[in-house]
């Protein structure tokens, strides 16, 4: 199933990346690449300025690990920016950022559940705060556009995907998710293990979690701050590029591509995807073919200069400690076999 998984995600991306080369050939290569050149090193500006939505939706991150004095603002600054780089990055499925990052906390001292609950439901409201976001878009597009089909087209979408949020979110809250999984896993593997168990309790400390309200609405509140700041980073670009936009058009198009990519999180780093869903939306505000390409590829410029730092930490930081446990167990074996020798 795994297999079958990853070559479905290999097949999906080698068809993202023929979509992209044929739109940016056929929209006109040159005039695309002369936009960027034009930009040259001034979108590495980018790169700092995308600290700014990382770090606002850490404040929000943090705001659910109260209590955890271990878990500070620039280790989970560099954590956000290590989820976001496999997310962004990786063939995961916009799931194995997550993974690391309870993984990451956990290392650092907190609590296994705690750490992992505060990013279940992380996840949860990120779901929340980009449908809000996403309105915004769609409010922004039926303002602009005269043929509201690409705006019923967005309503429909999200009218389908709001009830599977609030059922995921009830799951945890009322009707114990981790608990069925652990009832689930039992009835498979036939008899009760130990990391099933430990999804019961997973699933308590998410109960307490979401019983914190004041935290639940300020982290809420923080996330949103942070998909408006990508908005800012939006703007940003296309006035690099040469090319600016209102605002109103940048909100709209970050939310709206955001979206997109979201829905097809299947397809590795959205490719394709980001950049027909930029053609596509940028027309409908009146944003040139050549121009939302130039600005989908300023965006993969600045996801992989960003990114790369992060992988590479995050791969240092695993291999020092894969290390560390070989020379240990090592040792341990070591100790043993002089011992057996006496």
């Amino acid at each position: 199933m795994k297999r079958v998984a990853h070559f479905g995600m290999f097949v999906a991306g080698l068809l993202g990346v023929a979509v992209a080369t044929a739109l940016v050939i056929r929209e006109g290569a040159g005039g695309i690449f002369r936009m960027l050149a034009t930009a040259g090193w001034t979108l590495l500006w980018l790169v700092p300025l995308h600290l700014l939505p990382i770090a606002l939706d850490v404040v929000g991150w943090r705001r659910l690990l109260r209590g955890e004095p271990r878990a500070g603002f620039p280790f989970l600054l560099w954590v956000g920016g290590v989820r976001e780089a496999i997310n962004g990055l990786l063939p995961v499925a916009r799931v194995g950022g997550e993974l690391v990052g309870i993984r990451l906390v956990a290392r650092r001292g907190v609590a296994w559940d705690v750490a992992a609950a505060s990013v279940v439901v992380e996840v949860s409201l990120t779901l929340v705060s980009q449908l809000v976001f996403t309105l915004v878009g769609i409010a922004i597009l039926a303002h602009s556009v005269r043929d509201h089909a690409i705006v019923t087209d967005a309503l429909i979408g999200v009218a389908i995907v709001t009830p599977v949020i609030v059922v995921f979110i009830m799951l945890q809250r009322h009707w114990g998710l981790f608990q069925m999984l652990e009832r689930l896993i039992q009835a498979i593997l036939g008899r009760h293990h130990e990391w099933a168990a430990n999804m019961g309790r997973l699933d308590e400390t998410v109960r307490r979690l979401y019983g914190k309200h004041g935290a639940l609405i300020s982290s809420l509140l923080w996330q949103l701050a942070g998909l408006f700041a990508g908005a800012i980073e939006a703007w940003v670009t296309f006035r690099l590029l040469r090319h600016p936009v209102a605002f109103s058009g940048a909100i709209m198009l970050e939310s709206l591509g955001l979206a997109l990519r979201s829905a097809t999180f299947m397809v590795p780093v959205g490719l394709g995807v980001q950049e027909g869903g930029f053609l596509l939306l940028g027309a409908a505000v009146g944003i040139s073919p050549a121009v939302a390409l130039a600005y989908s590829l300023a965006r993969r410029f600045r996801e992989l200069v960003f990114s790369l730092p992060f992988l590479l930490s995050w791969q240092a930081i695993e291999g020092h400690n894969l290390r560390h446990r070989w020379r240990t167990k090592t040792d341990a074996q070591n100790i043993s076999g002089e011992q057996d020798a006496v």
